[in-house]
């Protein structure tokens, strides 16, 4: 788990666990702030998991080739 602050212009609600929703007037604020969030856990290349945007499409390598 991690644990962040919220900048005070920020409002973050988080509806499930996995699902975290920040507003505010400031718009660059609310940017920043989620791109913190996102630094923290980016998504893997090879199972998509862990944090990402709503609208994101991550490309997923190709594992290992079994004979």
């Amino acid at each position: 788990s991690v644990e962040l602050s919220v900048p005070p212009t920020v409002r973050a609600f988080c509806f499930k666990p996995n699902v975290v929703c920040c507003t505010g007037l400031d718009k660059q604020r609310v940017h920043q702030f989620a791109a913190a969030v996102r630094s923290c856990k980016p998504p893997e290349v090879y199972k998509g998991k862990d944090i990402m945007y709503f609208d994101e499409v991550i490309k997923k390598k190709q594992g290992k080739k079994s004979k």
